[in-house]
């Protein structure tokens, strides 16, 4: 799909008009923030709700979700905080390529692309701090500009010095991927030969409306920083009980983060990975991300070849965050993803791992004039 036509289906429009689920997703969630709905009620909705999503064709069941694994490598961050990584084709030092996931995910995410992607070279998988088998560090480490440092010492610990990296990002780890570009110009188009940054923004997600009414929607991102904060100061006990709500988590995850067909399995393996992840990590990440007004002006991409993805149905970083990120940096090439929402390297498998894989190729040809 080229740039042109790609940015004229989808910005023609100004903003992307709300889907029925969309709707729902919305209805939802203003129903959880103002308690509208009767305990009995909304016991039975989310019974039909589950059905539905229980009943729909799957293509991957029995998919063996997180059963891929490479040589662990232990990183250590410049705060001390232990992360965890792993190398698949560790023989390899003509290019390596690092996976950052996105927030309330593993490495794991990226199941699909990494059986697909195999032989292409030095693969690198890591999960961020507070996510799957990392630490989480202080608090206050919660924040954006740590990640970059995170992502610094990954790279070091995981790929020769004079190896070449290709950085890819979905969401938190776009945003990781342009934070550490942004710290580290003189590094790109030289260590740092290409990135591909999938369903990611720059900036501005305090605006996001999720679906929801507008009114409510303002309201939600006026008082949500501060509940975030309060949220992680009381995550020790969130903890232990946050298991119980795990239906409704389901179809929550389905909602907000998938398109409309998108495989039960794989959204069930999501929750599985946000039920896991830390909650304090989830609460003060999130916190970060829609306070952040700038997360990066993108200009340091242009010294790589960059790949932007977008998804038509991304209700969590809309497709309009990848459009801006592509206007930024003139000679990116913009995808945009048909029908899948922010999980799309989930939903889409083969689309986004043949669109990285072509990246992966151009590095090298590129390494090679």
């Amino acid at each position: 799909m080229g740039r042109a036509a790609t940015t004229s289906r989808i910005a023609s429009g100004g903003t992307t008009p709300q889907t029925p689920r969309r709707k729902a997703a919305g209805a939802i969630l203003a129903a959880t923030a103002l308690s509208a709905v009767g305990a009995g009620a909304g016991l039975a909705a989310q019974r039909r709700a589950l059905r539905r999503l229980q009943l729909r064709p799957d293509p991957y069941a029995g998919e063996p979700f997180g059963s891929l694994r490479g040589r662990p490598v232990p990183v250590r961050a410049d705060d001390g905080t232990r992360l965890y990584a792993e190398i698949d084709g560790d023989d390899r030092t003509d290019l390596a390529v690092v996976f950052c996931h996105g927030w309330t995910l593993t490495q794991d995410s990226w199941h699909f692309q990494r059986k697909a992607l195999r032989g292409l070279g030095r693969l690198v998988f890591w999960d961020q701090r507070g996510h799957g088998r990392s630490d989480g560090g202080a608090r206050d480490g919660y924040e954006l500009p740590r990640l970059a440092h995170d992502l610094a010492a990954v790279i070091e610990a995981t790929v020769p010095a004079d190896t070449p990296v290709v950085l890819v990002g979905h969401s938190m780890g776009g945003m990781t991927i342009m934070r550490y570009a942004d710290e580290n110009p003189g590094l790109i188009g030289r260590k740092i030969v290409a990135t591909g940054l999938l369903c990611t923004s720059s900036g501005g997600l305090g605006g996001v409306s999720l679906g929801m009414p507008a009114l409510l929607a303002r309201t939600t991102h006026r008082v949500l920083p501060r509940a975030l904060r309060a949220l992680g100061a009381g995550s020790a006990v969130i903890e232990k009980v946050r298991h119980l709500g795990r239906d409704g988590s389901l179809l929550i995850e389905d909602l907000i983060a998938f398109g409309p067909d998108a495989s039960p399995a794989a959204v069930a393996f999501a929750e599985q990975m946000l039920t896991e992840t830390r909650m304090d990590a989830l609460a003060d990440f999130f916190r970060s991300m829609i306070t952040h007004d700038v997360i990066s002006e993108c200009a340091s991409l242009g010294g790589a070849d960059t790949l932007v993805i977008g998804a038509e149905n991304d209700a969590l970083t809309p497709v309009e965050h990848s459009l801006k990120i592509a206007g930024c940096v003139p000679s990116a090439r913009l995808e945009v993803v048909p029908v899948a929402g922010h999980m799309a390297m989930l939903e889409r498998p083969g689309v986004v791992a043949d669109h990285l894989g072509d990246l992966i190729e151009r590095a090298r040809k590129n390494l090679a004039a």
